[in-house]
């Protein structure tokens, strides 16, 4: 602005000046009114034309300098919206992917954990957002020592694929590396490089990262809820189990118990009703089982064990249970010859025999013998306590019925119990309580007596 200011003032004084000269040369030589004033009003008039010129082509630069600042800014934003835009549009489909040109080499998991000695394979995936197709040498570019691997397209073992154009992730081929570690392979990382490159010198690259490790992180666990349990002979149980797969892949779990000879024991899915010998669990997900487990008919007392096994591939999972057999309390109480009747006279005792037999596998003790009779009877026991009846044993206790003095002839039932804290069986006793026959003989010589005596009379007086 101030260059253009003082050029501005320059040329004003040189138009000054000039006016100064025409206007003492007019003074000096006389010349027609008319034409100094033609001649002033040129040279004016050029002067101002060129002043305006001059004003014209400054503020015409000054435009063309802002608008070409303008234009840089808006190519500047341009340029950075762009690469915004191409780093968003990048290929996202593996990170571990090295993309050259317009091929794309993936898989879905590029790093894992493997064990030493195990195989397994990799997904790969080739993309094109060429429009032409090619076909792609396959190799292994890096690969631990003693390691092996190779790429296999559907059941072969192939060594180049082809790509077409415009090919992305789903129309990818069937294509999978696979890769086995050796046995004595070293906890660590490691890195396996796979190259795919076409014949123009164009290659893609992929890494993938291997974590050996002799224990699989994330190994399942087979759990119960109450792994331990009681109940007498002849009890059933059932246990609830939850087997869980910790690990990266689906895995098929074979089911087996190790139970003492005889026992049986059974596994079924929650939540249904058929049995099982092996079931399927997916990655990451668990599976009720319930056990049931059945002991043998005459199981003894004791404590038992039951191991369960569930093997996959990849781990065997173990469970202990276990059973307390608490034992069969049981005792029958009847006569030797299993007659539960008896005959009696009014106040006068009858004995009866009759046997406890301990039915149960375990031994019972202090066994008590009760009795529940008519009122006014009398029913005693030779031994009204038993210390000891071992498993099996049979002991017998003669017991003695006094039906009341006034007992008229009749069936009346008198219940006899032995029991203990364990168990108690009771016998009903039917008791026929009958008169001697002494008392009959007389009456029979009284009625032939009376009879006699009035066939006499009859006799005798009949005549008359």
């Amino acid at each position: 602005m101030m260059d253009e200011f003082r050029a501005s003032r320059k040329k004003w004084l040189i138009l000054v000046g000039m006016i100064l000269i025409i206007a003492l040369w007019a003074a000096l030589i006389p010349i027609p009114a008319h034409a100094a004033q033609k001649e002033t009003e040129a040279v004016t008039t050029e002067a101002q034309t060129e002043t305006v010129a001059e004003t014209e082509a400054g503020q015409e630069t000054k435009a063309a300098q802002e608008t070409e600042a303008a234009q840089e800014t808006e190519a500047a934003q341009e340029t950075e919206a762009q690469q915004k835009t191409e780093t968003d549009a990048a290929p996202a489909e593996s990170l571990s992917a090295v993309v050259n040109g317009s091929i794309v080499l993936s898989t879905d998991y590029p790093g894992i954990t493997l064990k030493p000695g195990e195989t397994t394979s990799f997904n790969l995936y080739l993309t094109n957002t060429d429009a032409a197709e090619t076909d792609m040498s396959l190799s292994t570019e890096a690969l631990p020592d003693g390691w092996d691997g190779y790429f296999r397209g559907s059941s072969s073992q192939v060594s180049r694929v082809h790509v077409a154009a415009g090919q992305i992730k789903d129309d990818s081929p069937t294509l999978s590396y696979s890769l086995t570690l050796p046995e004595e392979a070293a906890e660590g990382e490691y890195t396996v490089v796979l190259k795919a490159e076409d014949g123009n010198g164009n290659s893609v690259t992929l890494p993938l990262a291997i974590t050996v490790a002799t224990e699989e992180a994330g190994a399942g666990n087979f759990t119960a809820e109450y792994p331990e349990q009681q109940g007498a002979t002849g009890t059933s149980f059932s246990f609830s189990t939850t087997l869980v797969n910790n690990g990266v892949s689906s895995q098929s779990y074979s089911l087996s118990a190790n139970a003492p000879q005889g026992w049986q024991v059974t596994f079924t899915p929650s939540g249904e009703s058929n049995q099982v010998a092996s079931l399927p669990v997916d990655a990451g997900a668990s599976q009720g089982i319930t056990v049931a487990v059945v002991p043998a008919e005459k199981v003894e007392q004791g404590d038992y064990t039951i191991s369960l096994s569930a093997a996959s591939a990849n781990e065997t999972l173990n469970l202990d249970l276990k059973v307390t057999i608490t034992g069969t309390y049981a005792a029958v109480l009847t006569t030797p010859n299993g007659n539960l009747s008896m005959s009696a006279y009014a106040n006068e005792e009858t004995p009866i025999t009759m046997s406890i037999q301990n039915t149960g596998n375990v031994a019972l003790e202090n066994l008590q013998l009760t009795s529940a009779a008519s009122t006014d009877w009398n029913v005693r026991f030779d031994e009204t306590t038993i210390d000891l009846l071992e498993a099996g044993a049979t002991k017998e206790i003669t017991a003695y019925v006094q039906p009341s003095a006034d007992a008229i002839i009749g069936d009346y039932v008198t219940a006899i119990t032995v029991s203990n804290t364990q168990t108690s069986s009771e016998m009903d006793l039917r008791v026929s309580v009958k008169n001697h026959t002494t008392w009959g003989i007389v009456a029979v010589i009284i009625i032939i007596i009376l009879c006699a005596g009035l066939g006499i009379v009859i006799r005798k007086y009949g005549r008359r």
